[in-house]
């Protein structure tokens, strides 16, 4: 019955007609009897007999104009208010003032009032229900020697207000809440249309169906998947067995707990269905989802053809040019008439011919994936066993570069291949030799042991030499991806998978903005267990 206020509330206009007719018969009744309250018409029985039947006739002809709709909503909610306070109070004033059921029914015809009009008018309607309550009572004070009609009138008129407010109140509120309802109603119906364009959309295949088979939804391509010529062919009982009946005797031995969540098949196409299990009101569903394995196997191979012709043109672009070294030294060869000028072309060929063989080993090296041989590593004196071996190499060579090393003094254990962790340490070493040397020529790297802010250890080798050009950085760990004449683009490449390998990684850090030089590489590696840590460090003391 209650709508918010300013909506024009037919339906409630006619509950509350309904309920006048009954209190009119009531009162009508009442007169023709004389068995009601004592109350009625105490005062003055003919005007509470007359005012009894025009509150009669009065509903009758409101019934009347809610029937034909002759008038707006507004004058006759108007109407109606006014006639229950008009009859009321002629029946209120019959009867010696507004007591006992006269008395509730004025409260209720206020009320009806406020859910009606709303607002100001049904305010307005309470003040004047008010002030004729009040003017009842001061003329019955004046003609009655009864000194409680002033008291009594004045809670009646309390009570007019109050209920009033309240109505208003909660008609407010109850707006909010449509207002709230609709709006949610609106959210998930777009929700709803979204989510549905999605499925539709994706490449993957939607069903849900019941536990016996009976598909309740389907997308596009899951027909298609499934061999379905169009949702044309999709009747209300279409069952999955019509459909697919090895994917149907999946469903039922997975939720007979006989069968695995996926299983792949390869008719019509080569396919995997997943299932899951969702609990509604209507009972338990199934969501299965089906994947295109063939479309996914196209675009593998379409894929490893595309790295296939990039390794092809990326190893052509290499062997291209020591070959042609090769071939050009071995024309002059025969021609050559001193020993020197002989050793000179023979040195040329044995060079690039041990370029191109490296560049062999590199590709199949990154070709195969590397067995790890994981074993409890204390990296700080393995790091120091490194850097000096290291510094050995220089002095030997007479090369003027620096290592230093920087370790926690507490113990650094980590499980790895020791292989490839010096594959990788020295393979970052070697990159700093050809590309980061300064203009002076003196190299000095730093080593820096650490614990990784997620756990385990991170090892950090930094250089003094010039910084790697932002447009070289996205693309420094690429296969084949080289600014040295001399490398095969491969090192950085295979050290990142040895260190992924071994359950670590290998990033390039961010530059330091404090400093003008420097590049540094982070290598992250897990800890050991407890129990392996323990065991080293009793060997170590024993």
């Amino acid at each position: 019955m209650i709508q918010p206020a300013g909506t024009e509330n037919w339906r409630g206009l006619r509950l509350a007609n309904a309920y006048r007719l009954l209190l009119a018969l009531a009162l009508t009744a009442a007169a023709l009897t004389d068995r009601g309250p004592a109350v009625f018409g105490q005062a003055n029985a003919s005007l509470f007999m007359v005012t009894a039947w025009a509150y009669l006739f009065l509903a009758m002809a409101f019934e009347w104009l809610l029937e034909l709709r002759i008038l707006p909503f507004r004058p006759q909610a108007h109407l109606h208010t006014a006639g229950d306070l008009a009859c009321l109070m002629l029946i209120a004033h019959a009867s010696g003032g507004p007591e006992g059921p006269i008395a509730l029914a004025l409260v209720i015809a206020i009320g009806i009032a406020a859910v009606l009009h709303g607002g100001r008018a049904a305010i307005g309607y309470a003040a004047i229900g008010v002030l004729l309550v009040l003017g009842e009572a001061i003329y019955a004070s004046w003609t009655q020697t009864d000194a409680n009609h002033l008291t009594n009138s004045g809670f009646l008129g309390a009570a007019l207000l109050l209920i009033t407010v309240l109505v208003i109140a909660f008609e407010r509120r109850a707006a909010l809440w449509e207002h709230q309802s609709h709006a949610r109603e609106r959210e998930v119906r777009y929700l709803s249309e979204l989510a549905l364009r999605v499925i539709e959309q994706t490449d993957n295949g939607i069903i849900v169906s019941d536990p016996d088979g009976r598909i309740e939804y389907i997308n596009a391509a899951a027909r298609q998947m499934l061999g379905e010529r169009g949702a044309a062919d999709l009747a209300d009982d279409h069952r999955l067995p019509d459909l697919h009946p090895g994917v149907c005797d999946a469903l039922r031995a997975w939720h007979a707990g006989n069968g695995g969540q996926q299983q792949d098949f390869d008719q019509p196409r080569r396919l995997r269905a997943q299932f899951h299990r969702i609990e509604t009101a209507l009972g338990p569903r199934a969501l299965i989802v089906l994947l295109d394995l063939s479309a996914e196997d196209e675009r593998v191979r379409r894929d490893k053809l595309a790295a296939l012709g990039r390794l092809i043109a990326s190893i052509a672009h290499e062997v291209r040019n020591p070959l042609s070294s090769i071939r050009q030294a071995a024309e002059l060869l025969p021609e050559s008439d001193t020993p020197e000028e002989r050793a000179q072309l023979t040195e040329i060929i044995t060079r690039h011919s041990d370029r191109i063989n490296r560049l062999v080993e590199d590709v199949l090296g990154a070709a195969r994936s590397p067995a790890v041989n994981a074993q409890n590593v204390e990296l700080g004196d393995w790091l120091e066993r490194f850097a000096e071996t290291r510094r050995q190499a220089w002095k030997t060579a007479g090369k003027p570069y620096v290592m230093a090393l920087t370790a926690p003094i507490e113990p650094a254990f980590s499980r790895v291949d020791t292989t490839h962790l010096w594959q990788v340490i020295d393979n970052l070493c070697d990159n700093a030799e050809r590309h980061a040397r300064p203009d002076d020529g003196r190299l000095r790297l730093r080593l820096r042991l650490d614990a990784a802010t997620r756990g385990g250890w991170q090892i950090r080798v930094c250089d003094n030499g010039p910084r790697i050009a932002a447009e070289d950085r996205s693309a420094l760990f690429e296969p084949f991806f080289t600014t040295h004449s001399q490398g095969t683009g491969l090192g950085l490449f295979v050290s990142r998978e040895l260190a992924l390998a071994n359950r670590g990684e290998l990033v390039l850090e961010e530059p330091d903005a404090s400093r003008q030089t420097g590049n540094c590489f982070r290598l992250c590696l897990p800890a050991a267990a407890d129990e392996a840590i323990e065991t080293a460090t009793t060997q170590a003391r024993e």
